[in-house]
């Protein structure tokens, strides 16, 4: 074993040692390549790292079913045909001898076809003695054991054709997976190579980073104006919304120009501001919000939410638990505000909603007028 350059081979082959010296050169590099596939049967069940303590646990177990190593009179032959290759007693792929390779424990496949053979077998012996009650012992064990291998490849026929049409069916899933994949890759392909759906730039996925960044810029541009409206206007009026909403916009858009100009210059690169111009809407767009939460906080909603919670703490801790009441008051605070703001801009969506469709209405009854 010390001429074995590989220490997974020097590991696997260690309790045939002896028989390894009986080889001569040629031999040794068939047997090698014989444990080579062996050992890379074993990595798929047990891990790479498992494999030659695996293998050399069966060769020790191979070898005592002969009784030793002096008792093998190939070593070649041995190796090649019985101590190297594996030998499932059942059609798990785990199984070796009897034994899940993965756990070391009895192969419950192996035990289940047991009990399947054996109540054949009791099934089988029942019919025959129904059927010719009286036979002799010889004619009736000669006659279960022919029903019996007429009932095996009855089951080895049926096994190939369940096994045929699992062999089928997984093709069929594996060509279907093909196709999947092909589809999927020339969608992608089709959207790596769209052109831009703004500006129509060739080959960018669709949208293109300048055209990306001022969508993203637009977007917290109106959430900015949606919080500042949202807080102010008078949200029962559609005309008063839609009059504030353009003006703020307009403020908006202002304010943040000049921001783009201050943090880039103004002759920067358009590339330059088209990036830096969505950092700054959000971080306008993030200020419009802690203004209106601040606006909120003293509205009579928030403040006698605060003040109940404030209450509630005190009569249930009593008095001295004043700190931890103003911080409950403050908490519910806080989460009034964040709902109060949600529901007014809800209702300012609607408010606009309901002008769009006045305006749509009053159209339509030029329209009919006109006509």
């Amino acid at each position: 074993m010390a001429e074995l350059d590989d220490l997974r081979h020097r590991s696997a082959l260690a309790p045939v040692a002896w028989l390894w010296s009986r080889l001569g050169g040629g031999q040794q590099a068939v047997a090698l390549r014989a444990t080579d596939r062996a050992l890379e049967a074993l990595s798929g069940i047990v891990g790479a790292k498992s494999a030659p303590q695996v293998l050399a646990a069966r060769l020790t177990d191979r070898l005592h079913e002969v009784g030793g190593e002096a008792l093998v009179r190939d070593p070649m032959g041995w190796l090649l045909g019985r101590g190297l290759v594996q030998r499932p007693a059942c059609p798990d792929l785990r199984c070796d001898d009897g034994i899940r390779l993965d756990t070391g424990n009895d192969c419950p496949t192996c035990g289940n076809i047991v009990h399947i053979r054996r109540m054949l077998r009791a099934q089988v012996s029942a019919r025959v003695e129904a059927e010719t009650p009286g036979m002799d012992p010889a004619t009736y064990r000669a006659e279960v054991e022919q029903r019996l291998r007429k009932e095996t490849l009855l089951d080895e026929a049926r096994a190939q054709i369940l096994r045929a049409r699992a062999e089928r069916e997984a093709e069929q899933r594996q060509l279907a997976i093909a196709q999947r994949r092909a589809i999927e890759e020339d969608a992608e392909l089709a959207r790596s190579q769209a052109p831009c759906a703004d500006c129509g730039l060739p080959e960018c996925a669709g949208l293109c980073p300048p055209c990306s960044y001022r969508r993203r810029t637009e977007g917290l541009l109106r959430e900015a104006v949606d919080l500042a409206i949202a807080v102010r206007a008078n949200l029962s009026d559609a005309a008063s919304v839609d009059r504030l909403t353009q003006q703020c916009e307009t403020d908006t858009r202002a304010l943040l120009d000049k921001a783009g100009e201050r943090a880039c210059g103004r002759d920067a690169d358009p590339a330059l501001v088209a990036f830096i111009a969505p950092q700054l809407a959000q971080q306008l767009r993030d200020k419009r919000h802690a203004a209106a939460l601040r606006r909120l906080l003293c509205s009579q909603e928030v403040v006698a939410e605060a003040d109940a919670a404030y209450e509630a703490l005190l009569r249930h801790r009593g008095r001295g638990a004043e700190e931890a009441a103003e911080h409950a008051a403050d908490v519910a605070g806080r989460r009034a505000a964040e709902f109060l703001l949600r529901r007014r801009l809800d209702e300012l969506h609607t408010a606009r909603q309901r002008g769009a469709m006045v305006v749509r209405l009053a159209a339509g009854k030029i329209l009919v007028d006109a006509a």
